[in-house]
């Protein structure tokens, strides 16, 4: 099954997401966008693992999600990446409010534990976002004006999930594997 750990959007923040990405929409087309309930933070993606693994794997991400306690995210503003001359994502930034980097000391931790795990490692730095929507294959994208998606709110978020993604014609459709609470050292 094809699965990835984030982190998911409080319902206020994401609802704001999704104004957000209706605020877009107008200048969307090319675009596939993500549902509502899809607006995530990814940590790590794993891709395709069989059930097995990520039963041997669990340990590994309770543990790498213990003592980073609770992490305060600011969803806002909103970006195309690569370039605005080939986009492939439209997504919003992504602010950590934390003391001491609780974010990327997640990522950190994830990473290092996947490749315990063995998977091979991630090719990419730790960039933090929550995508909106994804340039379709064919026919021309055109760029939204990015200026126009705000401030998008702040939460707390107090665990890691492991999704299962279901590629489907209407999007791709998520669904809780397990729960990772991110703790304090010394909490239960």
């Amino acid at each position: 099954m094809r699965v990835f750990l984030a982190i998911p959007l409080e319902e206020s923040v994401r609802r704001a997401a999704a104004a957000s990405r209706q605020a877009l929409a107008a200048d969307g087309d090319g675009w596939r966008f993500v549902r509502d309930e899809g607006l995530h933070v990814t940590i790590r993606f794993l891709g395709e693992v069989d059930r097995s693994r990520l039963a041997a794997c669990d340990g590994a991400w309770r543990e790498a999600a213990s003592g980073i306690g609770p992490v305060t995210l600011r969803v806002r503003g909103a970006a195309v990446v690569p370039a605005h001359r080939r986009p492939r994502v439209l997504r919003l930034g992504l602010e950590d409010e934390s003391p001491r980097g609780s974010l990327a000391r997640l990522a950190d931790r994830i990473e290092r534990a996947a490749r315990a795990c063995g998977f091979p490692p991630e090719d990419r730095p730790f960039d933090p976002h929550v995508t909106l929507a994804r340039a379709r294959r064919t026919g021309r994208v055109s760029v939204p004006r990015v200026g126009l998606a705000g401030d998008c709110g702040a939460f707390v978020a107090t665990s890691l999930i492991l999704f299962r993604s279901e590629l489907g014609r209407g999007g791709s459709l998520y669904h809780d594997e397990a729960s990772y609470p991110l703790t304090i050292e010394g909490e239960p």
